[in-house]
């Protein structure tokens, strides 16, 4: 067991994992890091240099410089790659799918498995993915499962991309969604799976206040085990 305080959150597109593990991460003064980030970087530049070699991707991603930053309450966290805010860029849904493609290939997930691990070291972290606590993180002392229903993750993410000024339909991301789910969930390497230990929460009827309190005291709970 790390002698670190770790926390690993895992689950589908939409189900809140992000909005949620921020806002843990402040409460509980943790370092955070929302590791399909780290995808959607490598996405990203694979769309913009048209590169789709698993060998050569990993290979960038080893050397990428990427880092999450807290830019205020009222900014939130942002991602920076190269010393630029490509906050938007990775939330487009474009640059979903493009991390979903390379997150399936093995030399990228091995380039990227040792920053995870690292991360926030020697503080305490909390880390947000889709194999944190069975893969990155299998000796975290918080694991939880953060899932929802596919048509209310499938709303939430059309109302936001509308609210942004998108063109995008309720059936579109719903399409989009449910793909890749089983791509997630059907890979051969590290898929997409509730780790053995996690408490599964379900935000498809939850405020997010709800699910913000519901994580919160399962931390509590474990941290104040663990002191």
């Amino acid at each position: 067991m790390s002698d670190r305080f770790l926390v690993a959150v895992d689950g589908p597109a939409g189900a809140g994992k992000g909005t949620v593990c921020r806002e843990a991460a402040r409460q509980f003064g943790l370092a955070y890091l929302d590791t399909g980030a780290l995808y959607r970087a490598v996405g990203l530049h694979a769309l913009q240099q048209d590169q789709w070699d698993p060998e050569a991707l990993a290979q960038w991603a080893a050397q990428m410089d990427f880092t999450f930053r807290d830019l205020g309450a009222e900014v939130g966290f942002h991602a920076f790659l190269d010393g630029v805010d490509v906050h938007e860029q990775l939330r487009r849904e474009e640059s979903g799918v493009a991390a979903s493609k390379v997150a399936s290939m093995l030399p990228v997930r091995a380039a990227l498995l040792d920053f995870q691990r690292a991360y926030g070291a020697p503080g305490a972290a909390i880390l947000d993915g889709r194999d944190v606590g069975t893969v990155v993180l299998p000796d975290a002392q918080v694991k939880i499962f953060l899932t929802a229903s596919l048509d209310a993750r499938a709303k939430r993410r059309t109302l936001e991309l509308q609210e942004k000024g998108e063109s995008v339909s309720f059936t579109q991301i719903r399409d989009q969604m449910a793909q890749r789910d089983e791509r997630d969930a059907k890979r051969s390497h590290a898929p997409m799976v509730v780790a053995a230990g996690a408490t599964v929460v379900d935000t498809s009827e939850l405020t997010l206040p709800q699910s913000v309190q519901t994580v919160a005291r399962i931390i509590a709970r474990q941290r104040d085990a663990a002191d």
